[in-house]
């Protein structure tokens, strides 16, 4: 008898800890998504920005691919998306960021720093995206652009453009 009250007793304050816990753990999981709510919408479009690039590499992979044979996969690898993701969450990270100092270390400055982050994130992105549209890409547009972007057929996708223009001049 006095056994099954001690472990009544244990029971029933493994229960009382198990929803303090469970308590706790909510609250937090609340605080956090209460601090990261304002971030969302950049945060979002930082993310379509970054899936875009990705999508304009794995296009120019394939324009490789197929304009050099056997010198590109033309599959996106997953080391890229390795890279990808600790580019998210380095992103994700500096827009938390800039919304903590906003809101507690200037909350008087009218500087909106995540704004900032967010805008030069998505220009980075964009100014990448035309990079991979313009390499490998014959279009006169794509030549005009070249003249003020790097190609990125060679640096992405271990191409060595000399060598292959001086194949190519070759064959003329």
């Amino acid at each position: 008898m006095f056994s099954i009250q001690i472990v009544m007793v244990i029971l029933n304050q493994f229960q009382h800890f198990y929803h303090t816990c469970s308590k706790l753990l909510i609250g937090l999981v609340g605080a956090v998504f209460a601090a990261l709510e304002p971030t969302i919408p950049y945060i979002l479009v930082c993310t379509l920005a970054v899936f875009a690039d990705c999508v304009s590499a794995w296009l120019l992979s394939k324009r490789v691919k197929k304009k050099y044979p056997g010198k590109s996969h033309g599959k996106f690898k997953s080391n890229a998306a390795g890279r990808v993701f600790l580019s998210l969450l380095k992103i994700y990270s500096l827009i938390f960021l800039t919304q903590l100092i906003d809101t507690y270390i200037m909350p008087t400055w009218d500087m909106h720093l995540s704004n900032i982050i967010a805008g030069a994130v998505c220009f980075w992105q964009l100014w990448s995206i035309l990079e991979n549209e313009s390499s490998c890409n014959n279009a006169k547009w794509a030549k005009i652009a070249q003249k003020i972007m790097i190609d990125k057929t060679e640096r992405h996708f271990d191409v060595d453009l000399s060598e292959l223009k001086d194949k190519k001049d070759d064959k003329k």
